[in-house]
């Protein structure tokens, strides 16, 4: 192989993993053909009031970086509280 000096600022390391989300799987949760879950921009699963965020999930596939987690959890939590919230207002 060859070796090659690059002049950067910094590197981002990817170690790749398949998702575990065979709990995802087993509880009527859909995901994709490469078992990540399927969410929405809402990051919404296809099970009303459950959501998923970061690497499990199908949304930002090229972005496995800690903080595209963080903005979809912070989505997520978001999402959840609004479902709550209009859950409560109707009973």
């Amino acid at each position: 192989g060859e070796i090659k000096e690059l002049n950067v600022n910094g590197v981002f390391i990817e170690i790749g993993f398949d998702p575990p989300t065979d709990f995802a799987r087993n509880n009527g949760i859909e995901v994709d053909s490469n078992g990540y879950i399927k969410v929405d921009e809402w990051m919404r699963t296809n099970v009303p009031g459950v959501y998923a965020a970061g690497d499990c999930t199908n949304m930002w596939l090229g972005f496995r970086q800690i903080i595209t987690a963080v903005a979809q959890g912070g989505v997520a939590a978001t999402s959840a509280y609004r479902y709550l919230t209009e859950k409560k207002g109707k009973k």
